[in-house]
Formats: structure tokens, sequence, C-alpha cells
């Protein structure tokens, strides 16, 4: 069942407009859209009827509103324009009730996605290197359209899809027997050092980087020395890497690797020898598909024989179907690697694969002017490290002032940091580029995570001195203008989530929390400025009303920012 009042509401218009036009509702239900705030909540366009009905639309517009009747919508013409307002009740007392009724689970509809499943390939390191901020935007996103698509009912299988194979570990390899220490084979820090001292070897020296080609190619061929190496880097890398996950509270259903792939790659080149085939070129081997001019062909082999990451990524994506005959499989990766992932999916297709349709390449922009205090590589621990740090220095000022108190200064800076890496991402749609900024993003004003924690911990410290959110309450006393638009905030969160998941953007979700917020903050002011409306009055009865609303405001914040990945401390 739906939790969105808004939808019901919506449907209902539309089917009454339906009947009135003598149409199938589904006809009508995409041309009802938001209404100006001044002029309702749903608004439906007579243009398209004039030609057919040779009336001037307010003519039409007029006729329509008189004949329908919607119980809990007021309906009136606006010009060409049929618009409804929702009536304060019983709307005020469904949206509160389907908020607080469903809790931490606010927002999602287990039936939109039921027996559905999607794959989702995000974050994805490579190993024997560091996670590095530049990972943040493919780990963050994965992990909130993951949450999305949970709370949609889908059954999600997150692939960390690990670059754990090709040349790179050639280098480590054999930069390990130059520069390793084996005593530090399982120290992760000890190979980041041991791969760049390596890949700079390689680059002034084409002899060493040949060194490294050739371990590669033991590895391709099994050689059980090369492997037994290969494989203690990778066991290391993943430890380390499970770390940081952990910290940022992300699990993967699945953490895999390129490496997966070794052995049955010969399989699908044979497939696609068959459908649409292969050919050399200048000693490679190719899918022999047309092209467009300056477009570079797909690469199944090198001239030395060693395969690539288009064929690994065909072979994933086959075997991925395979294993969970998916209805969606997303690849949440740059845009950068937008060619890569058409000419992929032009190749399934290509071969033939019905599903190759189902495949989605959930592309993001870049971040600029990112740096931190070490001034070196930025490493996403680094970042997170001194996002608490900062932090810290605010909460301990902030208590030592008596304006703060936490039994845990240490957990809060922790939540409060990754809630301002994590939210500084998010705020922004996904195929945007955005500049990094320490300041903003740690600002406790403006669009940011900190501003949205407080938001949560001011609420929940409002109920807690009004003992608690209420059993029982009257809603048709919340009449003021500033309750209604707190209350038309609340309601946009199951729809904003649905829209979510069909666009694989989260900043949607980012920004409706930033107007719960900034709504639930003019109703503060409002209350700072008139005692008789505060939330905590002596008048039982609109206490109570007030205490529900503000439940239902705190359930929505945290709803969301739990959909975000980003922690609700109760106290800030």
């Amino acid at each position: 069942m739906s939790s969105s009042v808004y939808s019901k509401y919506r449907a209902a218009f539309a089917q009454a407009l339906a009947t009135a036009l003598g149409v199938p509702a589904a006809d009508i239900e995409a041309q009802v859209k938001p209404a100006e705030p001044t002029h309702g909540d749903l608004s439906f366009a007579t243009f398209p009827l004039a030609k057919a009905q040779k009336k001037a639309p307010p003519a039409i517009a007029a006729g329509l509103a008189q004949t329908l009747s919607v119980p809990g919508l007021e309906i009136k013409a606006v010009g060409p324009y049929v618009n409804a307002r929702f009536l304060a009740m019983p709307f005020t007392a469904e949206v509160l009730d389907t908020a607080r009724a469903a809790g931490p689970r606010y927002g999602g509809d287990s039936e939109v996605g039921k027996g559905k499943t999607v794959t989702i390939d995000y974050s994805s390191p490579n190993i024997a290197k560091p996670i590095g901020f530049h990972h943040i935007r493919t780990t963050f996103l994965g992990h909130c359209i993951a949450n999305i698509y949970r709370a949609l009912g889908w059954r999600v299988e997150g692939i960390n899809y690990l670059g754990d194979w090709g040349k790179q570990f050639g280098l480590v390899a054999v930069g390990f027997q130059e520069y390793g220490d084996p005593a530090r084979i399982e120290d992760m820090g000890h190979l980041v050092e041991v791969y760049v001292k390596a890949n700079a070897r390689a680059k002034a020296e084409p002899e060493f980087d040949e060194k490294a080609r050739d371990f590669f190619r033991r590895m391709e061929a099994g050689d059980a020395e090369a492997l037994k190496l290969w494989n203690q880097f990778r066991e290391t890398s993943i430890r380390g890497f499970k770390v940081i996950y952990e910290r940022m509270g992300i699990e993967f259903e699945h953490i895999e690797g390129e490496s997966r792939y070794q052995g049955k790659m010969d399989a699908v080149i044979e497939q696609i020898a068959k459908k649409p085939g292969v050919k050399e070129s200048q000693g490679a081997l190719i899918v022999d598909m047309p092209y467009a001019e300056n477009e570079p062909p797909v690469l199944l082999k090198k001239n030395d024989g060693s395969t690539l990451y288009a064929t690994r990524d065909l072979a994933a994506a086959e075997d991925r179907y395979e294993r969970f005959h998916f209805d969606k499989s997303l690849y949440v990766v740059a845009q950068d690697q937008a060619l890569h992932f058409r000419q992929l999916f032009r190749t399934l297709t290509e071969m033939g694969q019905p599903w190759a349709d189902r495949c989605v390449h959930v592309a993001f922009g870049r971040i600029h002017g990112m740096s931190t205090r070490k001034g070196q590589v930025v490493q996403l621990n680094d970042v997170l490290d001194e996002a608490k740090d900062r932090v810290s220095a605010k909460v301990k000022e902030n208590m030592e002032a008596g304006r703060l108190m936490t039994e845990d200064p240490d957990k809060l800076a922790e939540q409060i940091g990754l809630g301002a890496i994590a939210f500084g991402d998010l705020k922004h749609k996904r195929a945007s580029d955005y500049n990094f900024d320490w300041d903003e993003v740690l600002s406790f004003e403006g669009h940011t995570g900190p501003y949205l924690q407080y938001a949560h911990a001011r609420v929940a410290t409002v109920l807690r001195k009004g003992n608690g959110a209420p059993a029982s309450y009257d809603a048709s006393l919340l009449t003021l203008p500033e309750e209604q638009a707190l209350v038309r905030e609340i309601m946009r969160l199951p729809e904003v989530v649905r829209d979510a998941a069909e666009q694989y953007e989260p900043s949607l979700v980012a920004r409706l929390l930033l107007d719960v917020a900034a709504a639930l903050s003019r109703y503060y002011t409002l209350g700072n400025q008139e005692r008789d409306k505060r939330i905590l009055v002596d008048d039982d009865a609109l206490r109570s009303a007030r205490l529900a609303l503000a439940d239902a405001a705190r359930v929505t914040l945290a709803a969301g920012l739990t959909l975000l990945g980003i922690p609700t401390p109760e106290n800030m």
C-alpha cells in the first residue's frame, strides 16, 4: 500500500476529471501538476481541450470546476486551470498519521519494487591503492541509490566491483620485490608506498614497466607463484577497505572484482564472434560492428593476448544476469566513462541480449578544489579524519560555552563530520561538477549536513521537553499557515523518494530535507516572536497537536537522512 497521501488525492482528482471528460484516468493523471501555492495544491490545464470542445480554456475550466466534487479537496477554476486545494481536514491528520506510523520507513513503499531486482555497481576501488577522495561520489551516490531502492521494496544486489586485475598489479608485485618489506605485506599503507615508487619507476624505465607487464601475463596464464602474491595483496586491500566502509556505515551484498572473470572471457569472445563478430586491428582483437568517425573500437584482446577492461565488463554483465535475473543493472561510474558504457551496452545489444536495455550508466560529475592539510594525495580516510577534527574543535567550544551537552563528544564529532562530507556531495545534482569548500560543508547554517542534523536534534529536544510525542491529538487545531506549510513539506517525501529512484538522483531527497528544515525553522521563529504560537504552549490540546506535528517533522528528517546514509544525532 502506498504511503503517499499526495498520490491518493492526485489520483482522486484525476479520476474525477476523467469521469467528467469521459476519458480514461491514465490519460489525465500525467496532466495533473502541482499548482502555484497561492492557487492550490493540484492543477489541471484545459488548453488541450479547447480545439475539441470549441471553447475558450477559461470557460472549460469554469465548467469543470462546477461539476467536480472530490472528498477532501476544494476545487476552483483560476483562468484556464482547474485547481484543487487540500482541505485542512482530513489532509493534516492523514499526513501526520502516515509519517508517524511509518517511522524510519517513511518515504518508502514496499509494493513499488516488489518482486523486482536491481544490481548496483558502485565504489569499486583498485586494490593496492587507497580509497581516494575521488571515490566519494560513486560510493555515496551508490549507497544512497541502494537505500532508496530497498525502501521501495526492490531486492538490491550491491556490488563493489574491485579493480583487482591488470598490469597495475604487476607493478605492485615487481615493486614489492624491489622496495617491499615482507613483514609488512599485510599493511595497506606499505602497499601504497610500494605502488607509488614502482609506478614512478615504470614511467622512467621502460624495462621495469615491461617486467610489470610480464608479471601480469604470468597471472593470466595461471602461474601459481604470481597468483599467490597477487592474492595476498588483494586480501590486504580488502581488509583496509572494509575499515573505511564500516566507518561510513556502508555494506555491500557482494565484494568481487575483475579477477572473477579470469578464465571466463574466451567464452564471451566466442559468443561475440558469432554475433556481431570479431576481427583483428593492428594485432588486437576488436568487436566487429560499425563505429562512428574517430570512435575507438571495442578492444577484446591486446596484441600480446591479454584481456582488457571491456572484455571483463562484458563477462560481468552476462554473469550478473545469470545470477540475479535483474530488472535493472546500474553502474554508478563517473561521466568520464560514458563512451565505455555506451559501447558496452551497444555490444550487449548487438550480441542479442534481450536485457541489454536494462543496463544503465548512472554518471556523475567531478569534484574540484579539494585539498587536505597534508597537501598530498587526497585519501578519503584523511578527509573524514580532517572533518572530524574540525568538528571536534567546534563541539569542544560549544560544550565549554554551555551551548551543548553530550556524553560522547568524539562520537558526535564523527557523526557530524561524516554527515557534512556526505551531504556536501549528495545535495548536488549528480551530473554536475562542484567545488569542495571546507567552510561551506561544515557550516551549521545554509544547505549543509550539519544544518539538517541540527534541525533533527533540535526538534528531538523539543519532543523530550514536551515529554514525548502524544498518542492522540486533534489535527484540526493546526491552522497556522506555517503549520500547514510544514505539513505539505512532510507530505512530499514519499513522492520525492520515488522520483529519486526513477532519476537515480539522491539530490532530490537532499533538497526536500532542506525544505522541511526551512519550514520547521520558520515555525520555530514564529513561536519565538509570539508565545501563543510556540510548540510547548500551556493549552494541552494545542500542545499535543503541535508535538504531533513536530514528531512527524522529526520522522521525515530522520528517514530522509537515513536514506542518504547520514547519522541522525538526537542532541547537538
